[in-house]
C-alpha cells in the first residue's frame, strides 16, 4: 500500500511551518508520475521514499510542482518524521541518500537534525544584476555589496542571499514574479532568500522569507537548505553566531511562522527542526 502525507515542518503547530508532501513508498513510481504527483498536491515540495537498500541507508527524491530538486531539507525533515512516527523505523542515525549525496540524518523525538553538503560559495551578484534584483523584488532599499555581498551559496541546493535592511522592509516585499524568474534564469538559481539582521525576537538571529517562482513555489514558507547557508555566510562575515549556533525565524509574512535552529561545524551546517502531521491518506497509482 503507497501512502501519502502532508506534513507541516519546522513546526509542531498545524497550518503553521513549511507543509510537505510525503510519499512512501515510491518504489515503482515513474518520474513522470512523480512530477504529476507533486504538481496536484502544489505544496512547495514533495518526498518520495523508496525502501532502503542498505541498512539505515533511506533514498528519497525530491520535487515542486514543477521541477526535480537535489535536496529539499524541510520535506527531509518531514520524511523521517513520518518514517520514525508512522511506520515503526526506530528513532537514530540514518543516512539520506539524494541527488545532493549522501548525508547524515539524526533522529529523535525531541527533533530531526540534518547535516547538509559542505558549502559552497558561488557567484556574487553586481552592477546590473543588483538593480535588475532590486527591480525585480520591488526594494526600496540598497544593497551592501561589501560586507554583505548579495551571493549564491549552496548547501546542496544553491540559493541567493540577500540581505534587506530592516524587518519592516522584508514583510512588506511584493516581489514581480516574471523579473524575478528572468533573473532567476540569467544567473542560473531561481532561489531567492531574503533576510534581515534587524528587529527579530529574543532568541533568534535573522529573519527571513524565500521566493523561487522559477521553480514553481512563488514563496517558500520555511526554508532549511537556505537556513543552513546563511549560518555559514553570517559566520563567515560576523561574529553573530554563540558557539555556532543559529535560530531563523520564516514565514511570519504569510501567516506560516516557523523556526530552524542550525549548528555550524568547518564547512558543514546541520539544521535542527520538528514536524506534525495533518492527514495522511492512500494512493491509488
Amino acid at each position: 500500500m503507497r501512502h501519502l502525507y502532508h506534513v507541516d515542518a519546522f513546526t509542531t503547530t498545524l497550518f503553521t511551518g513549511n507543509p510537505a508532501g510525503v510519499v512512501y513508498p515510491a518504489d515503482g513510481l515513474s518520474e513522470q508520475m512523480m512530477q504529476q504527483i507533486a504538481n496536484e498536491l502544489r505544496v512547495s515540495e514533495t518526498a518520495f521514499i523508496f525502501t532502503m537498500p542498505e541498512e539505515r541507508v533511506v533514498p528519497i527524491r525530491f520535487f515542486t510542482p514543477n521541477q526535480e530538486v537535489p535536496l529539499c531539507s524541510h520535506a527531509t525533515i518531514a520524511s523521517f518524521f513520518v518514517l520514525c512516527t508512522q511506520h515503526h523505523v526506530p528513532w537514530g542515525w540514518y543516512t539520506l541518500d539524494c541527488k545532493a549525496g549522501r548525508l547524515a540524518i539524526v533522529c529523535d523525538p525531541k527533533g530531526i537534525a540534518l547535516t547538509q553538503a559542505a558549502v559552497e560559495w558561488k557567484s556574487v551578484l553586481k552592477g546590473e544584476q543588483l538593480l535588475l534584483l532590486r527591480q525585480a523584488l520591488q526594494y526600496a532599499g540598497a544593497f551592501k555589496e561589501t560586507e554583505f555581498p548579495v551571493q549564491v551559496v549552496s548547501t546542496g541546493n544553491p540559493k541567493v542571499l540577500v540581505q534587506i535592511e530592516t524587518k519592516k522592509a522584508l514583510d512588506s516585499l511584493a516581489p514581480n514574479r516574471q523579473k524575478l524568474i528572468a533573473l532567476g534564469n540569467l544567473i542560473g538559481t531561481p532561489g531567492f532568500y531574503c533576510y534581515t539582521l534587524e528587529g527579530s525576537e529574543d532568541g533568534v538571529t535573522a529573519n527571513a522569507r524565500m521566493f523561487s517562482p522559477g521553480s514553481g513555489v512563488d514563496e517558500d514558507p520555511v526554508t532549511g537548505n537556505a537556513a543552513g547557508a546563511l549560518a555559514l555566510y553570517l559566520k563567515r562575515h560576523t561574529s553573530l553566531l554563540q558557539e555556532n549556533r543559529m535560530r531563523i525565524c520564516q514565514g511570519e509574512a504569510i501567516g506560516r511562522k516557523g523556526y530552524v535552529d542550525v549548528q555550524v561545524d568547518g564547512m558543514y551546517a546541520t539544521i535542527h527542526g520538528n514536524a506534525c502531521t495533518l492527514f495522511s491518506t492512500t494512493l491509488p497509482v
